[in-house]
Parts: C-alpha cells; structure tokens; sequence
C-alpha cells in the first residue's frame, strides 16, 4: 500500500499536474440569487449531496461545523479580473489577500456552523456561496487544526 510505507523507504513525489479535475458532490439551495461581498452570516443553506456520497456524510452531524470547499461558477464570467483590489479601509491588497470571489481559481472556502443531516442534506449557518453554487467538499471543523487564536488581519 502506498500509504504505508515504512519511513525508511525512499519516496520521489512525482511531478504534480498542471491542471485538476474535479466534479461538484452537491449544490447549495438557499434564498440568495446572485454574489453579495456581505451579510452571510444569517443565510440557512441546504447542501444537496447526490445520493451516492450520502453514506460519507455518516457521523458528520457529530460536529458543530464544518468546512465546505466550493466552486464560485459565476465568477469565471466576471468582466473583471483585477489582481488587486482596494477594500473599504483605502488599503490596496493583491487579490489572493482578500475574500474576493474574482481569484485565479474561482475556489471558496468557509467554516460555517453545522445545523443538521438529514440523509444526503446538509444544512449550514453562514455558507457565503449563492443558490445552485457546486460543492467540492466538506469536512468537519477541528479547533486543533482550523482555529489559531493568534492570528492577525490588518486593521480597516
């Protein structure tokens, strides 16, 4: 098996790809049509996962949140694709230090509260994609990985 190696043995990582494929696990369903930059926070989402990955989301409802990686399809046709942007404060910051949709890859990540499962539906508190945006993934929160208690952002 590949992932139990013993550490002695030598490991030459191949050459990563260029390119990925990924395919959506589910949709998110909520009363939000189009992309906002703000007021997420009290948004209820339901994530419709297909049925062939409800089996995987066994235990999920364990946790209090969760992660979810999805896919922002609308961003791709933007008009724009700054690669800095000026925030409220009057700071400018490259686009890969903001929260913007309009990134290189489209991704988007966030932690939001876990409400309950149901079968292949999750339902999540402050999920900042829009209805019918794809997801990629989801996984639970974990305090010991996800929360750093130190971490700094720069004062608006």
């Amino acid at each position: 098996m590949f992932w139990r190696r013993k550490r002695e043995e030598a490991f030459e990582r191949p050459t990563p790809p260029h390119e990925v494929t990924l395919q959506a696990l589910g949709y998110v369903h909520n009363k939000v049509a189009k992309p906002r930059p703000h007021g997420w926070e009290r948004v209820e989402s339901a994530i419709a996962f297909a049925p062939e990955y409800a089996a995987m989301l066994e235990g999920l409802d364990h946790y209090s949140h969760v992660i979810v990686t999805f896919w922002m399809d609308l961003a791709p046709g933007a008009p724009e694709k700054p690669e800095t942007m000026t925030l409220k404060s009057g700071r400018r910051y490259g686009i890969l230090a903001t929260r913007s949709q309009l990134r290189p890859n489209h991704l988007g990540v966030s932690a939001v509260r876990l409400l309950g499962v149901d079968g292949e539906t999750v339902r999540v508190l402050g999920l900042d994609a829009i209805d019918g945006t794809p997801v990629l993934d989801i996984k639970p929160y974990l305090p010991e990985y996800d929360a750093h208690p130190e971490a700094t952002i720069p004062l608006e």
